[in-house]
């Protein structure tokens, strides 16, 4: 078996398992208000010592990084809650077409409360022309939102020019960095972002913990009720042995293994190429994270290719981990402008460091059959696509009648 997800989520290091399990039996208090005897001292210290590893991993104080249940709890908490906080200086909102749900959803969830939402288009490598992004700010922009890393196609977004113009006009900046965290250095004592999400179970660490970077004097609103922990921002009991966890995949980390994860990102390029046809890539060939190779694959569907090379043993993705399980085609692509019946051809490949050439071969083995099966008794072989042909009332997907 081959795992080739990891854009999806990462195996847990056995030695972050080690670290945390002292917090399951041992160091079982509260990290609380009030402390009442040791286990909640001891609980406390490795929440502040994990907070600590945390903020230098990028440049930050301790007391700007808030722990979450993940990149999509924090993506709601950046933005609702600092779209809410500073009403009173605007209610304009800017976010991009290839954001991931939690940020599109959320904007658009703020469209009831009042807000207005302007959703940039990108080009055909899924960037933001930081030009547009100038021409549309208003007086009354609040917040953009845009990613660092798309996590479908691999682009990597100009944040440090976005960041610049946000500055500039006094606009606050959020980033979704949950696809480049540690993959690409993130200082936020030079790039002007002033909230950003990431979590720990794209890094080889536990699920169900993540963080939000905030900028000090950054107004922010909590978005739920209760107490007073995380800074009065994200009530709870929060999730100790997830958070020591987090901290010591960060220490494992070591930067050497994305110049040979992008080693073997551009060994399985050349071997695709010399092996398959009718294929393209997706996303910027070079402003990309070295772990995300993504493609689509003409006259094949991406279900079909995901289905076989899961009895290979090889676990892929086609689209986006959100989109994939709907009969909806990826939103990424659609942005970037393929029509549908090349994007549901879409296929990623997502590397991390226990990954080898000895897979990437048996994969590439194991795709071009595949293919050239799936193409035999393809609907959509030499261009044709097979339009639904039932009424009006018994279309089976009920989607816009675009996307058929």
């Amino acid at each position: 078996m081959a795992y080739l997800d990891n854009a999806n989520s990462t195996p847990v290091d056995e030695r972050v398992i080690e670290a945390m399990l002292p917090y399951f039996r041992e160091h079982v208090g509260t990290a609380g208000l009030e402390l009442s005897h040791s286990r909640d001292v001891a609980a406390v210290r490795g929440l502040e010592s994990a907070r600590k590893t945390i903020a230098a991993s990028i440049g930050a104080d301790p007391r700007e990084i808030v722990f979450t249940s993940g990149a999509t709890e924090s993506n709601n908490l950046g933005i609702r809650g600092a779209a809410l906080a500073n009403r009173a200086r605007g209610d304009h909102i800017i976010t991009s077409a290839v954001e991931v749900q939690s940020v599109l959803r959320t904007c658009k969830a703020l469209e009831a409360d009042g807000f207005e939402v302007t959703v940039l288009g990108v080009d055909e490598y899924g960037m933001v022309d930081p030009s547009a992004l100038e021409e549309v700010i208003r007086d009354t922009t609040v917040l953009v939102s845009v990613q660092h890393a798309n996590g479908e196609i691999g682009t990597l977004q100009p944040v440090e020019e976005i960041g610049r113009i946000t500055s500039e006009h006094g606009v606050l900046f959020h980033m979704d960095a949950t696809h480049s965290y540690l993959r690409v250095p993130i200082d936020v004592t030079t790039l002007p972002v002033d909230l950003t999400t990431f979590d720990a179970h794209h890094i080889h660490g536990p699920k169900g913990i993540g963080a939000l970077y905030i900028r000090r004097g950054t107004k922010i609103r909590r978005i739920m009720e209760g107490g007073d922990e995380e800074r009065r921002l994200r009530p709870g009991v929060e999730n100790i042995p997830g958070a020591v966890g987090f901290a010591r995949a960060v220490e494992l980390w070591d930067p050497a293994d994305n110049e040979r994860i992008a080693a073997l990102q551009d060994y399985l390029a050349a071997k695709i190429a010399e092996t398959l046809t009718d294929y393209r890539l997706t996303g910027h060939p070079t402003r990309r994270v070295p772990h995300i190779f993504s493609m689509v694959v003409e006259q094949v569907e991406g279900e079909s290719m995901l289905v076989h090379l899961d009895t290979e043993g090889f676990a892929v993705s086609t689209g986006s981990a959100c989109s994939s399980k709907t009969l909806q085609g990826s939103h990424v692509l659609k942005a970037v402008g393929l029509p549908p019946e090349i994007s549901h051809g879409s296929l990623r490949v997502s590397l991390s460091r226990f990954n080898t050439q000895a897979e990437i071969d048996a994969f590439v083995e194991a795709l071009v059959p595949t293919v050239e099966r799936l193409r035999e008794f393809s609907p959509l072989r030499g261009g044709q696509y097979f339009a639904y042909e039932g009424g009006e009332d018994d279309h089976p997907h009920d989607l816009p009648e675009e996307e058929w």
